[in-house]
């Protein structure tokens, strides 16, 4: 065992070119501020972030400070400027540590906005403040010189990308995928697209895409890793992520930021590659490429080193737990939200719902609705409607408005109806419980009632 950690440890020291980090640093920069400066072109930062006057929360995450709105708006001008400097590598860990500081609070503030895509933003940067990203082509590396990295720096970022895949691939393996839904309910509604629109509608195209694209998730990281099938394995991730873009243009910039992404699982001197072979510079044997490692990384510094390995670790543990952790729960997490968020399910669920909360005094036991449609913005509601946490949630603020004049805390039901994957609307929480007087669980939530049985084939 000791002999591994030693051969694993040799390896991951071992000098690679920081040409491929370089190429991830730029388009993840780029990407980041293209997203802030769309946030505050198209008014969402207002919207969605700074407008809502009550937000839901994720779970746990409650202590996080709302700010006034303009100070939502700094923090969105905050992160395009950082996006700039992590772009062009300027002072790029100070930039890439502001970045995921103030774009993980915009993140946090409201729950119904979660994408994964945001998710996976706030790792990579995270990871950029630790990893030498601006070894190359960036105003960091002018100032002291190009460097190479450390393999084990380019491996974690190969991880960070991989999991994005592997993980979306295994959460496909289920019932309602494999029967080509939701995609079956999607599809149809773009027949209006030249050549390939009137086929869409069919239950053949559903399974092809949903077979497809689990297929393609599962396997996409072993092709780009082998050199003989990486130029293909590429195209088609490329041909992939535009046509899911084409079809389902809500999923945002997700497309645009995977596809230079996947490339950190290239060779890491990819790039120079690639201009010799396009005769823009000249080629350099690899014995007889030169070392541009910085002077005194070869010390031994036992005691960091074994703190730089347990952190990649517990950061590596930690992300493979995440996506995983919803089989600590009974149920379905697609019904019942319990290990859904950060877990890479992408495209997976399209739940549709409705929920009325019945409000009863107990002093008289009188009794009235609210539907919270005034308390919440159209989008939160929405999403709200169909899970339970959130549920929760908007009940105790429902008994918060409506008990103003009230001397006795007020009971709050719901009468949650819900569709997953086009299932017959069923019931989503017990209508006999009192959310207002439940807390939230880390475990199972027990008011939360079983998934109907799965749809007829379509």
């Amino acid at each position: 065992m000791a002999d591994l950690y030693t051969r694993a440890l040799s390896a991951g020291s071992r000098d690679v070119s920081g040409e491929s980090l370089a190429v991830a640093r730029i388009a993840f920069g780029a990407v980041g501020l293209a997203s802030a400066i769309r946030l505050m072109a198209r008014g969402w930062v207002s919207s969605l972030l700074a407008g809502p006057e009550h937000h839901l929360r994720y779970p746990a995450m409650g202590w996080v400070p709302v700010p006034p709105g303009w100070v939502v708006h700094l923090l969105v001008v905050v992160i395009a400027l950082a996006a700039a400097c992590v772009m062009v590598g300027f002072h790029h860990r100070a930039a890439a540590a502001t970045f995921w500081i103030a774009f993980t609070w915009v993140e946090l503030l409201e729950a119904t906005i979660y994408l994964n895509h945001y998710w996976f933003m706030t790792l990579v940067g995270a990871s950029m403040v630790v990893l030498p990203m601006s070894a190359r082509w960036s105003v960091d590396s002018v100032r002291r010189g190009p460097s190479d990295v450390p393999a084990a720096a380019v491996w974690l970022l190969r991880f960070q990308v991989a999991s994005v895949y592997l993980f979306a691939g295994l959460a496909k393996l289920n019932g309602d995928w494999l029967n080509g839904l939701p995609l079956g309910l999607w599809l149809p509604a773009r027949s209006d697209l030249p050549i390939i629109g009137s086929l869409l509608g069919t239950h053949t195209a559903a399974l092809l895409a949903s077979w497809g694209g689990a297929l393609f998730d599962c396997t996409v990281v072993g092709f780009l890793l082998w050199r003989r099938t990486r130029i293909v394995a590429w195209i088609v991730l490329v041909t992939f992520h535009v046509s899911t873009w084409l079809l389902f243009p809500v999923i945002g910039v997700f497309p645009w930021l995977m596809i230079p992404m996947s490339t950190v699982l290239f060779d890491p001197d990819w790039p120079s590659r690639v201009l010799e072979r396009l005769g823009l510079r000249p080629a350099v044997h690899p014995q007889t490429r030169p070392s541009t490692a910085p002077a005194g990384r070869s010390a031994v510094r036992p005691l960091r080193t074994r703190v730089v390995v347990v952190a990649a670790v517990l950061w590596v543990a930690l992300q493979i737990a995440l996506p995983l952790r919803h089989l600590a729960y009974p149920g379905d997490h697609r019904w019942t939200g319990e290990g859904l968020r950060f877990g890479w399910n992408v495209m997976l669920i399209e739940k549709a719902g409705d929920v009325t909360f019945r409000i009863t005094d107990p002093r008289d036991r009188s009794t009235w609705t609210d539907d919270a449609r005034t308390i919440y913005t159209p989008q939160q509601w929405r999403v709200m409607s169909t899970d339970p946490e959130l549920i929760r949630q908007a009940a105790h603020q429902v008994a918060l408005e409506n008990g103003a004049t009230s001397t006795a805390p007020l009971e709050v039901r719901a009468d949650a109806l819900v569709s997953l994957n086009g299932r017959t609307s069923a019931r989503l929480i017990d209508p006999d419980v009192d959310l207002a007087a439940e807390p939230w669980r880390l475990g199972a939530q027990p008011w939360v009632l079983p998934v109907p049985e799965a749809p007829r084939p379509l």
